[in-house]
Formats: structure tokens, sequence, C-alpha cells
């Protein structure tokens, strides 16, 4: 049997997730797929066939987690071109951008939705060591009412606390790591953003039932009523935030804040949504009548989610951040959503917990991943600087680890026996 040796890592900084400050002075010795020690170098008997890995001038962190990605939703383009993509296609899609994922630093993602059983094949083949990427964590198909958003995903629409209790012990029995609830409309043609869908007896139905199975939940929460609904239901995460009212304009609602606050649930505010597009605008010179409609729509979006994760991290809120990227080539935008919570006025270190232990957390995995500790799974990425001054040094890792195994690291770094 080949022996297995330990790795040393020996940055400049340790950000272990745990606390909210950086440690110097600090190795991380990593042995098979599991940490086995973090602290001084004098307090570990390191072995003599120990590897080596300097990390001068960078900052070691826990790998980050993407609470919120749709791996294999489509290739380019709308819903509807979506909607008529291959199943064939779309997984091909979720393979391409879970490789990219990995290699950008995100080492575990929460697939929020697939269609048929597309979701639970991509995370089959990770499992079979078929394909590279993050830890892939799934719901299979989104739960949603007659006609709702992600209705197209089959097999999944509901209506009732019956039916969805049953819905719920038939994504279990197929397979999911979580349950997700389309709590209103969305970008599916013929539903609404500022329009809620189940009734809250429903939603509770759907957390009683996934609790039975051990399973958290996450509910997609863009019309302002339903906010209130799902935290009342004690969903695990709710996603988006988006207040929206019926006459489309943004509020904020907060006794459902307080609420989820008081429960201790998470806000996965997916802040990097409409990002893209705003940020292509604006460095245009010259805009069509279109152009300045989309970019004012986008500019007020942001604004409005902006203020709001200010107010809700003032009022204690639990951050479990994710970037709802979906699309060939778009589900690496993370960093940007920890980008746009810190303009929003949350410290950079509370931003990488939201994308590293709240993200394990949430998911009820934080005892095997999420922070830099003993015991737990290696999955671990190294950067340039220090993170936790400035986010963006979060864009380019010099190393990552998944398990224990380097699957990038810069070449100028040196790694020793």
């Amino acid at each position: 049997m080949q022996a297995i040796n330990t790795i040393i890592l020996k940055p400049e900084w340790v950000f272990d997730g745990v606390g909210v400050t950086s440690k110097k002075n600090t190795i991380v010795a990593v042995r098979a797929s599991k940490i086995v020690y973090v602290g001084s170098e004098g307090g570990f008997d390191v072995p003599k066939d120990a590897n080596y890995v300097d990390l001068m001038g960078k900052t070691v962190l826990p790998g980050l987690v993407d609470s919120h990605v749709h791996l294999a939703l489509g290739t380019y383009g709308t819903y509807l071109e979506v909607m008529r993509d291959s199943d064939g296609v779309q997984l091909a899609t979720g393979v391409v951008n879970a490789k990219e994922m990995l290699h950008a630093g995100i080492t575990t993602v929460k697939d929020c939705g697939a269609r048929n059983q597309v979701g639970f094949d991509l995370r089959n083949a990770w499992k079979l060591g078929l394909i590279e990427g993050p830890r892939i964590l799934v719901c299979g198909r989104p739960l949603c009412t007659t006609r709702g958003h992600f209705y197209f995903c089959n097999d999944n629409e509901c209506n009732g606390p019956w039916e969805i209790r049953k819905r719920v012990r038939q994504m279990v029995g197929e397979g999911a790591d979580f349950i997700k609830l389309m709590a209103s409309g969305g970008g599916t043609p013929g539903t609404a953003n500022s329009r809620p869908s189940f009734e809250e007896e429903e939603l509770i139905a759907a957390v009683q039932e996934a609790a039975k199975f051990g399973k958290s939940v996450t509910a997609h929460c863009e019309a302002y009523e339903c906010v209130g609904r799902a935290a009342r239901a004690g969903v695990t995460t709710l996603a988006h935030l988006g207040f929206i009212n019926p006459d489309g304009t943004r509020g904020f609602d907060e006794q459902a804040i307080q609420t989820i606050v008081q429960k201790g649930l998470y806000i996965d505010p997916t802040l990097q949504t409409a990002s893209s597009q705003r940020d292509a605008l604006r460095k245009k010179t010259t805009l069509t009548s279109q152009e300045k409609a989309a970019l004012e729509a986008s500019e007020y979006k942001i604004k409005m989610k902006q203020e709001n994760v200010s107010k809700m991290f003032k009022m204690g809120v639990k951050f479990s951040a994710g970037s709802d990227g979906w699309g060939l080539g778009k589900c690496t935008r993370l960093v940007r959503t920890l980008e746009l919570m810190v303009e929003a006025g949350v410290p950079c270190s509370e931003t990488i917990i939201s994308a590293t232990k709240n993200g394990a957390e949430s998911i009820r995995m934080g005892h095997l991943f999420g922070t830099i500790s003993q015991g737990k799974e290696a999955d671990i990425i190294a950067v340039e600087g220090d993170p936790t001054r400035e986010i963006s040094a979060l864009r380019s890792p010099n190393m990552v680890m998944q398990a224990g195994r380097i699957i990038q690291i810069h070449r100028t770094m040196t790694q020793s026996t």
C-alpha cells in the first residue's frame, strides 16, 4: 500500500472561518482528505516525508461555498431557450461549469434546480469521479405550484399541504440533499416575481416534512409577501429577498427579518444578479433607449438590494452567500456577490464567513467542511494578500485544494518534500 504523505501549508496568514481575524505564524497540516493540525509549526510533529507548500505572502482560507447556483440550467439566453435545450446539452453544460467553479476556488455548491434527472446525474457523476468539480449538493427539481416558476423541470408541481408533503418525500426518495421551493414567481414565462405562490400553510408542510428526513429547505422569495410567509414557516434559507411589491417597486419587511433573526434562519441575497448587465452597460459611451431602460432597472434593483442587505446585517442576519449563476460559463460569479455585499457595508471577514462557514452550516454540513479546523475535510484555497482587507483577492486563487488533493497551484509557488 502506498504511504500517504502529510502536506504542510505555510502561508502568511490563515483565515480559518471560525473567527473574524486572520492569524500569522500558523501552519495547516493535511493528511489524506482531512485537516490534522492548525497552529504554530512548533506544536506539530512534522513527519520527515512531509510535503511543504510555501505560501508566503498569501492567505489560506476555507474553500468557498456557493449556496445558490444552477450548474445545468441551459447554455445561453432566456428561459425560453433554456426550456428548448435537451437534457444532454444541459448535463454537458453542468460538467463545464463544475470544472470552472472548482478552479475558481469554489469547492462546494448547492445546485438549486435542474430539469428531470440532470441535477442528480451531475452530482452522481462527480461522486463517481467521472467529472471534476466542487462537492455538488442538489435539490433535484424545485417544487412549484401548477405552472409556477420552474415548472419546466417536470414532475414537480404541487398544490396544498398534502401534495407538497408527497413531493418532498418523492425528492428525498430520489436522492435530494435539500428541498427547494419556489415561494414566488420568477423569470419563467407566465409567472410574476411580484406575486407569491405557495400559501404559508404549504410552506410549513414542506419544512415539517423535510425535517423528518433531516433535510434543510431553501425558498426562492422575490415577492414582498412571500418573505414573511417563508420566515414564519421556518424555511432554512431564504433566497433573493427582492421584497417586490405588486406595482414592481421594492420595499423592506422589518418584521419578517426580525423573525428570521429570532429563528436563526439564513438569507442568501444573490446580489450579483443583474450586475453583469449593469457593469457592461456602464462601460458603454452611448446607449440606446432600450439599453438606458435596462441600465436604470438594474441600477435600481442592485441599489435597493444593497440597502436591504445593509439593514439586514445591522439587524443580525446570518448570510449564506450565493451567486444564482446559470448558463454556460456564468457560474463563477460568487465573488461578485461578495464584492457587492462589502459595498453594502458587510465587513470583508463576515462576507467570507457567509461563503464558507455559514454556507456549510445552512445545509447542515458544518461538521464536515466550511472552516479550517482539525478533523474537517481539507477544502482549502490560497489567495494573494489578505482578503479580509480586500475582498477582490478571492478572484484569483493561487492554490485550490479539495479533500486534501491539490487541484491547481500557481507556477511561482514552491512545493517540496
